[in-house]
């Protein structure tokens, strides 16, 4: 019998492995092949399956399966060594899940999700029941059933005034969509009111919430970093300033009496407290680190003592007066 060449089990071995394929990609995966510029993302297609790598180190890997109707869809993050999963019937994604969890719907004759359960270790953990208007066939209610009791949504109109409500315990919320940038909600306990809660959007990408409770109302206002810098209640108005790292770098409140207390941080520590009345300087604080508290008290803006705690801020160790 006649031996192979070397020459042609090399090339068998060639035609034998599965199609490969590098593209230039992104951060999220996609086929950049197309397009001009570079990359530090390359994605590895192979038959059914693709890998992400940045520079050099794999991110993420993900595998198809087709069977006729149904697609499963299976990504594992090397990083975190999580793996997601996702099924479809056709263009329906009918499961979904992350590790033990998973998450799966259920369509009406319609075609309208009708039910989704959700499942821990294979436990059952959470119903939700949708139901939809007949003529619009938008969103009407969900019903959320879990381990720990049930809650209800109802939906409005999407096209005239968008709103939703929800029933939790004692308690039932309507959230009315004003317009793009403002969005109220009002809280009932059985038939009285208890709270309301305005949501305004700025352009700028800040956001105010506006709470009002027994007649009482305050305000917080949020960056477009989300991060919360003005808090104003009608016995105090705080202000917070960060670091372009955002950490924390100053407090400064103020009382309806003119009082201002300014808090000063340094790397999340605090490093002083000073006290005012008006523009009048009464009282600074300082925190030495590991060393408790040192006390200047002022007289019409002028220093006259100091006074020198111990480690715990309690212990008085030394009074100087100037």
């Amino acid at each position: 019998m006649r031996k192979a060449t070397p020459l042609l089990i090399i090339l068998m071995l060639l035609f034998s492995l599965p199609a490969q394929k590098q593209v230039p990609s992104n951060s999220i995966g996609q086929d950049r092949g197309r397009f001009v510029e570079e990359s530090d993302y390359t994605l590895l297609l192979e038959d059914g399956s693709s890998v992400l790598y940045h520079q050099d180190e794999a991110l993420w890997k993900e595998s198809r399966r087709q069977a006729g109707d149904l697609l499963e869809v299976t990504t594992i993050e090397y990083g975190s060594g999580t793996t997601h999963y996702k099924r479809y019937e056709g263009n329906r994604l009918i499961a979904e899940g992350e590790g033990e969890r998973m998450r799966y719907f259920y369509y009406d004759e319609r075609g309208l999700m009708a039910k989704s359960m959700t499942l821990m270790a294979g436990k059952l953990i959470e119903m939700e029941l949708y139901t939809y208007d007949v003529g619009t066939k938008s969103l009407s209610s969900i019903l959320t059933i879990t381990q720990k009791g049930s809650s209800i949504s109802y939906f409005g109109d999407p096209v005239g005034e968008p709103w939703f409500t929800f029933a939790k315990n004692d308690t039932f919320t309507k959230v009315t969509q004003i317009s793009q940038n403002l969005q109220i909600q009002d809280v009932w306990l059985g038939d009285t009111k208890i709270k309301s809660v305005q949501v305004e959007m700025g352009d700028d990408g800040t956001l105010r919430l506006t709470t009002t409770s027994r007649g009482r109302q305050e305000s917080e206002l949020y960056s477009a970093e989300g991060l919360l810098v003005l808090h104003d209640t009608p016995s105090l108005t705080t202000e917070y300033r960060y670091n372009d790292d955002r950490s924390l770098k100053e407090i400064r409140e103020e009382s309806p009496d003119s009082q201002v207390r300014i808090i000063r941080y340094e790397e999340g520590r605090k490093v002083s407290e000073s006290i005012y009345q008006g523009e009048m300087l009464e009282k600074v604080t300082l925190y030495p680190e590991g060393k408790g508290k040192i006390e200047t008290l002022y007289d019409n803006g002028l220093p006259y003592s100091d006074i020198t705690y111990a480690a715990d801020g309690k212990r008085v160790l030394s009074i100087r007066y100037r």
